[in-house]
């Protein structure tokens, strides 16, 4: 298990988070782990969540369980406190993971399944992604395009999720990916967008 963890970061976390994070989460699986990878890489949280974005207008439901940084990539994660669902920002600096054209894309659900074969973890991938609705939404004080999926997860128990996924890349040296999940029955876009609409421009970033 802790060599899979170490995995989803390596990996910058992006497909995972989309292929059952939440449900691991949800088991309480990752606590441990989650502080060995903090002292393996020395992870400074209040530095790195104020390096991602300002976060102080954010509901107090919403709980920032972690915030590392592997590899230059920053990776922030919340949680919705009643409904378990998990809010992820990528910020992946100058190293573009998907643009806000490629969401807005016809071939958005390709590359999104391109991203998941690339960084699938053994037997664990997504599979029968169907991208359900397009939209826009607010973001670090700007619109941005997103798309809602539903997709199911191999070899977990709560296989079907659903979810959104966004881009922020107006800042060239800040490319930010957005995702939310939760299994499919609780996923609510209320709570995606409350907690995303409310994040600012970070105050501390090189």
């Amino acid at each position: 298990m802790f060599r899979f963890f170490k995995n989803v970061f390596n990996a910058i976390v992006i497909v995972l988070a989309c292929v059952g994070i939440t449900t691991l989460w949800q088991q309480h699986a990752f606590d441990k782990i989650t502080e060995n990878i903090t002292d393996m890489f020395s992870t400074d949280k209040t530095k790195i969540e104020a390096e991602v974005g300002d976060f102080s207008s954010v509901n107090p439901e919403y709980n920032i369980g972690s915030a590392v940084k592997v590899m230059g990539y920053k990776t922030v994660v919340a949680q919705h406190s009643n409904s378990g669902q998990r809010m992820i920002i990528v910020d992946s600096g100058k190293k573009s993971l998907l643009s806000e054209e490629d969401i807005k894309g016809d071939g958005v659900k390709l590359k999104l399944e391109e991203l998941s074969k690339k960084f699938k973890h053994n037997s664990t991938s997504i599979e029968n992604m169907v991208i359900t609705e397009k939209g826009y939404m607010n973001a670090y004080g700007q619109r941005v395009p997103y798309v809602k999926f539903n997709a199911k997860v191999s070899n977990f128990p709560k296989s079907n999720i659903s979810g959104i996924v966004s881009v922020v890349d107006s800042d060239a040296e800040n490319q930010k990916l957005i995702v939310s999940i939760n299994d499919k029955d609780h996923y609510s876009e209320i709570i995606a967008t409350e907690f995303f609409k409310n994040i600012k421009d970070a105050k501390n970033n090189p």
